[in-house]
């Protein structure tokens, strides 16, 4: 079984699909992520809506994002198949006024570079495909790794499935590297502020 069979039984056509896999170069973004992706959805999927432009040229001629993350070398975790939709232009001064931006960039992400004068910001609304296995199953990502992102049908991503699923395994190593033990999302934000002092 592979992710295109899933998507063919449930009558979704590969062609119209991109896979992204989520692996953050910051960080202590990339230690929050996975946890982003189960407590605080609309963040994760805030981090997932701009893109560089290579990319938003390619979704603009998709019909649905399939969310993974980078969990571990040459696997991706489930997080959600989203339906594309409408876009906006946003320029670097709406970007940085946007509420889920500014949560995330006191999470570790990196704001715009200033090299582009806007990007897209793409609606992607969440859909019931497989949902419940977020956060358990897994494919094989193939090389090479740092090609994060894949036309579904141009590649073959063979499926497993994590029985724990990442509130066992990775919620608590998630909190760990960043010296969290079960502390409120909220208080991510002031620990890894306090941490770099």
């Amino acid at each position: 079984m592979e992710l295109n069979d899933l998507l063919r039984g449930r009558e979704i056509e590969p062609r119209k699909v991109l896979v992204l896999r989520h692996r953050p170069t910051e960080p202590d973004l990339n230690k929050v992520l996975p946890l982003l992706a189960v407590d605080k959805p609309e963040l994760f999927n805030a981090y997932q809506q701009t893109q560089g432009a290579a990319l938003e040229k390619s979704m603009s001629s998709a019909s649905y994002v399939a969310s993974f993350i980078g969990h571990e070398p040459g696997k991706a975790l489930y997080v959600g198949l989203y339906k594309i939709g409408k876009t906006k232009t946003l320029t670097v001064a709406q970007y940085l006024k946007v509420p889920e931006k500014i949560e995330l960039m006191k999470l570790g992400m990196k704001g715009p570079t200033g090299k582009r004068p806007s990007c897209l910001w793409i609606d992607l609304k969440l859909t019931d495909f497989y949902s419940e296995w977020k956060g358990k199953l897994i494919v094989d990502w193939p090389p090479p790794e740092r090609s994060w992102w894949r036309r579904a049908h141009q590649n073959t991503m063979p499926c497993s499935r994590d029985f724990a699923g990442w509130r066992t395994r990775y919620r608590n190593e998630a909190l760990g590297r960043v010296g969290l033990h079960l502390e409120p999302i909220g208080c991510i934000a002031e620990t890894l502020a306090s941490q770099a002092r």
